[in-house]
């Protein structure tokens, strides 16, 4: 009986001590959390041609999507016409050579201060005395990046805004994630409203081409069918086993350079002249989904933001948060030191977003059209935007960091980016693969994003500067 005793005296000195722990280390959260508060920001204004843009002069602390803020803290201000810049006159100033930022929210870049965007590391190294580029020019670097747009709505928004400035060079920067947005009407800016009641709010486009089936047409040209039978055979595998056999690294990157081989110049220039024969479609979101939209912001910033549109995030229990990070860091140790877990992650990612939905490997997936379509649709709009400027005696660049940010499988994000090296060459407009300075940084041990939250972190924002500085030095006339 004495030694039970002091065996629950030990047990409840234990619990009591891992109680006290635990308290302190809640409390210490809690103290960090008050002193690093978390911002939620209605930093966007429904747009009828954009969708959206950002909120005309608004100023706001923004800390990311978490409940306090643990990797930035950053002071936002939009200008007069809704974007992340200094306010810029619409005529150029005598002398000038501007160039136009355009994208999503790695260009918008508020992770960081405003002097560390890349349009303003751009503008810096430009208007640097001491560079031979400069030859008594003055350089603007006008920033038009909107979060969670699309290339579409890059297009849009140059047409709209980015236009009437009379740019130069016009950059638009390109990750995968921003294909899809091309083609899809729902936004994450209201993905928070519950499934059947989403709104459409985003503008997307498509193609046509008379009575013909102008996909069947391209799909003839340049195709991955390969790629879709793979996945198409893995799922049919799952369904019936439950389980599925996995490439090794090895074989995945000869399936990835098998299937990059498959795009050759000759293909593109096949490729752009379909394309070219086919029409651009627009669909603008209803008026009744737009309205609501309206309506359902307007409600918010009356009921809990407030005219500053901005308030602080409500705290919550900071050791659940903590247990979070460590699961998250024991996994990424289990993927570094198992490759098998982390191949298994990939391809469960890439039969979820790629797997075709019926025998038809170009069926795409349940939720994702087919890869190959998408990548056309885009391919048009580039082609109808690189028009616009070409029209205006100005020059597009394209920005690619899909094989570096990459969403939805290493391969996917490899073939986007030769697709767009070679589509860039064949139709003249300038390339700039950001993606290899970003994973040479990696590969020497420096990050580049953001580890919770994704985006580019100051070094990342200054390679994607840096890059642009170097192509328009090595095409100085």
């Amino acid at each position: 009986m004495k030694k039970l005793n002091n065996l629950l005296k030990i047990l409840t000195a234990q619990v009591m001590t891992i109680a006290i722990v635990l308290t302190l280390v809640e409390i210490a959260g809690q103290l960090y959390a008050y002193s690093n508060p978390g911002y939620e920001a209605l930093s966007a204004i429904p747009d009828r041609t954009v969708g959206w843009r950002l909120a005309p002069n608004l100023e706001y602390v923004h800390t990311g999507g978490h409940w306090y803020a643990n990797e930035f803290s950053v002071e936002i201000k939009h200008n007069s016409q809704g974007f992340r810049d200094d306010n810029r006159s619409t005529k150029k100033p005598p002398g000038t050579t501007r160039i136009a930022l355009l994208g999503d929210s790695f260009v918008a870049a508020k992770e960081v201060a405003f002097k560390n965007t890349p349009g303003q590391i751009l503008e810096g190294l430009l208007n640097n005395q001491n560079l031979s580029i400069k030859q008594n020019q003055n350089f603007e670097v006008l920033n038009f990046g909107i979060g969670g747009i699309g290339i579409g709505q890059s297009f849009l928004t140059y047409r709209q805004y980015a236009q009437t400035f009379d740019p130069d060079y016009v950059f638009l920067f390109i990750f995968v994630g921003d294909i899809w947005r091309t083609i899809s009407p729902l936004s994450a800016i209201t993905n928070n409203i519950v499934e059947p009641h989403q709104l459409k709010i985003r503008p997307f486009f498509s193609l046509y081409q008379g009575n013909q089936n102008i996909f069947q047409t391209l799909l003839g040209v340049l195709n991955f069918r390969l790629f879709h039978q793979i996945l198409l055979d893995l799922k049919i595998q799952k369904l019936a086993t439950g389980n599925i056999s996995f490439p090794t690294e090895e074989e995945y990157l000869n399936l990835t350079n098998s299937l990059k081989s498959l795009i050759t110049e000759e293909k593109i220039t096949k490729v752009s002249e379909n394309l070219n024969q086919s029409s651009l479609l627009l669909y603008t979101p209803e008026e009744s989904d737009f309205d609501e939209f309206v309506r359902l912001q307007n409600e918010r910033v009356e009921s809990d933001m407030g005219e500053d549109r901005t308030k602080v995030r409500e705290h919550k229990i900071f050791l659940l948060d903590l247990w979070g990070k460590i699961g998250v860091g024991l996994n990424m140790l289990n993927q570094k030191f198992s490759p098998e877990l982390s191949m298994k992650e990939e391809f469960d990612n890439l039969i979820k977003t790629y797997g075709p939905r019926n025998s038809d490997v170009f069926s795409g997936s349940q939720d994702f059209p087919n890869f190959e379509i998408t990548c056309f649709i885009n391919l048009k709009v580039l082609e109808t935007l690189n028009r616009d400027i070409i029209n205006e005696s100005r020059k597009l660049v394209i920005v690619d960091a899909s094989s570096h940010l990459v969403k939805n499988g290493r391969l996917p994000a490899n073939l986007l980016s030769t697709i767009l090296e070679k589509y860039c060459k064949v139709n003249g407009i300038g390339y700039i693969p950001l993606y290899q300075p970003l994973n040479e940084a990696k590969r020497n041990g420096t990050k580049t994003t953001w580890p919770k939250d994704g985006h580019f972190n100051e070094n990342g924002y200054r390679i994607f500067g840096e890059a642009m500085f170097q192509w328009i030095e090595a095409h100085k006339e």
